[in-house]
């Protein structure tokens, strides 16, 4: 457990030191957080297509990490656009249109949430869970209100 702590200690000195490193070298902020952002970015698709592969074919949770590995993809795309139109200055000097790919990387990006989020809806409602978490609940309450009676029968 000691080197765990020390792990997460180094790692974290790491990220800093990083951190700090990117916005001594990039001038520019908005470039310098592109940066950052894509390195969280790479980060989080290599370890979320690590958990798609380990997940079982055809699973609800598979098919959702999917859908989760191919928002972060856009949101990865729309970032490296949006960073690399601000380091070639694509508004000043080409033209404003050159913005329009990284809006739509993002517009999929939301598109595919809307998608999983009403897939995870109709599972809720096709498995019928909110029934039994209200039932459990009572019954914790239940639990909970006769435990605070004991509890003031036996301070007496």
């Amino acid at each position: 457990m000691k080197y765990n702590k020390l792990g997460v200690l180094f790692a974290l000195v790491a990220v800093a030191s990083g951190l700090v490193a990117i916005f001594r070298i990039v001038l520019d902020t908005e470039v310098a957080v592109g940066f950052v952002t894509m390195s969280f970015g790479v980060l989080a698709i290599i370890w979320t297509y690590s958990a798609y592969k380990s997940l079982s074919a055809g699973s609800s949770l598979k098919i959702h990490t999917r859908n989760f590995l191919l928002c972060l993809v856009f949101i990865l795309l729309f970032t490296i656009w949006h960073t690399m139109s601000k380091l070639f200055r694509w508004r000043e000097t080409v033209n404003e249109y050159l913005l329009y790919p990284g809006y739509l990387f993002l517009i999929m990006a939301f598109l595919i949430f809307v998608l999983t989020s009403y897939q995870i809806l109709s599972m809720g409602k096709e498995f019928g869970f909110e029934s039994q978490a209200k039932e459990i609940e009572k019954i914790i309450s239940q639990k909970k209100n006769s435990v605070g009676v004991k509890k003031s029968k036996n301070a007496k």
